[in-house]
């Protein structure tokens, strides 16, 4: 009987024979290309849906006021395109998480995680592609909301006054207070980029406003200016002219003064408000009153007119955009107005600088919600590959909740003065995203 035929297997001979593939994180543009696409058409039916409900609450809001002024539909159309930047800019975080979390809730229930990480590719390493897209985004956001926005909600605003014949940059009985506290100006009506008719500015005697209105000292006119402001104190002036300039400076300068001007214009080729036919008064001093409630209420002069004076950046620092600013919503500042506000207001009150701090972090901090959104949406999806996409999307809706209630809650605070603006403005951002984080290195993924 023959012997069977032996079988021989040929083993490696030494472990370094065998040819490992190291890991690769990239390039994996397969994977990549298949998760980004899956995720932007997702991402897109999502903005879709939130830009139309936008689009559609605006036409609801604004089209009558068209359809009362028989305004050509062309400028309705062109009015809902400079609002549209606006919608996109608020409604992409939510739908960068929202997106995030369909996506991966999807390849959860078809198992394609589960292959994903049977091949050795991390979950998280997944989802680079969308993170990728959060950095873009993120860096969207920003153009946005910085510099496109502005301009379009201004040209916006601009479209429906032309049409409606309404003039939405019209405030009546206007109050505007300068940051530094050292004017107030009261307007009958402000129209920005006009002449202001019949305005009140309460304000003191600096040594630029002495200058204007005095003229040059030694003057027959400086002269008879002083004795038409001082009275019957004219005549205890000293006569030695460094004295009396002292003594003059001594009873003028801080006291108390209200310009009545009949015209108001800013002239912003030599950037320099212009006061026309107008009046001015002055108050008694602080010392000279003995109850503090009568400071101020005691008239030095009757009303002395002029008929043109200029004041320059040195004497006035605001112009009609600052006070039409002043008089808008600080949230709805850009941060490059902010920050020009708090640079050129040193002296700023503590609680008004604290508004602006607090709402020029937080916008700095906002835009980063969309990136935000992808390095909690992965880790999150995490616990959803079983249950299907509807718990991925509740849980996606209540963290964008939760995080726009804290923001917001951060931002009131911080705008109150009781926490440091900084911390108040980024603490959210920066707390749900080190929170993603510490999710992302407890599970390994």
């Amino acid at each position: 009987m023959s012997k069977p035929e032996k079988i021989t297997v040929t083993y490696a001979k030494r472990y370094k024979d065998l040819n490992l593939l190291k890991r690769k994180w990239f390039p994996l543009r397969v994977l990549d290309g298949y998760i980004l696409r899956e995720f932007l058409i997702k991402y897109a039916i999502l903005m879709l849906v939130f830009i139309m409900l936008f689009l559609l609450s605006d036409i609801y809001r604004d089209i009558d006021e068209f359809l009362d002024a028989n305004a050509p539909w062309q400028m309705l159309v062109l009015y809902l395109f400079y609002r549209l930047p606006g919608n996109i800019c608020f409604v992409m975080p939510i739908s960068m998480l929202l997106g995030c979390m369909w996506t991966m809730a999807t390849f959860g229930k078809n198992l394609e995680v589960t292959a994903m990480r049977a091949s050795g590719v991390s979950l998280f390493r997944c989802g680079g592609a969308i993170f990728a897209m959060g950095l873009l985004m993120t860096g969207v956001n920003i153009y946005f909301n910085e510099l496109l926005i502005p301009r379009t909600s201004v040209a916006a605003e601009n479209v429906l006054a032309d049409q409606t014949k309404s003039k939405r940059n019209e405030k009546k009985l206007l109050v505007y207070k300068s940051d530094d506290e050292s004017r107030r100006w009261l307007f009958q009506l402000f129209v920005n980029d006009e002449k202001q008719e019949n305005v009140t500015i309460k304000t003191v005697w600096t040594p630029g406003i002495a200058e204007k209105l005095l003229g040059t000292p030694g003057s027959a006119e400086y002269e008879k200016r002083l004795q038409d402001i001082f009275g019957q104190r004219y005549a205890a002036l000293p006569e030695n002219s460094e004295k009396r300039q002292r003594e003059i400076n001594r009873l003028l300068y801080n006291r108390k003064m209200d310009f009545n001007v009949g015209h108001a214009h800013y002239d912003r080729e030599n950037r320099q408000w212009v006061f026309e036919d107008g009046t001015f008064i002055s108050y008694d001093r602080v010392e000279e009153t003995l109850f503090k409630e009568s400071r101020g209420t005691v008239l030095l002069h009757q009303p002395l007119a002029f008929t043109d004076l200029r004041f320059g950046t040195e004497d006035i620092k605001e112009t009609p955009q600052d006070i039409l600013n002043a008089v808008q919503e600080k949230d709805n500042l850009s941060s490059p107005v902010i920050m020009k506000i708090l640079r050129e207001n040193p002296n700023m009150p503590h609680k008004v600088r604290c508004i602006y701090e607090t709402v020029l972090y937080y916008r700095l901090a906002f835009p980063w919600a969309c990136f935000l959104a992808v390095f909690l949406g992965v880790p999150l999806a995490t616990r959803n590959e079983r249950t299907g996409s509807m718990l991925a999307i509740i849980s996606a809706i209540a963290l964008i909740v939760i995080y726009i209630v804290v923001a917001q809650l951060f931002l009131q605070i911080g705008k109150s003065g009781a926490l440091n603006p900084a911390f108040c403005g980024f603490a959210p951002t920066i707390a749900f995203i080190v929170a993603g984080a510490a999710k992302i290195l407890h599970d390994r993924i």
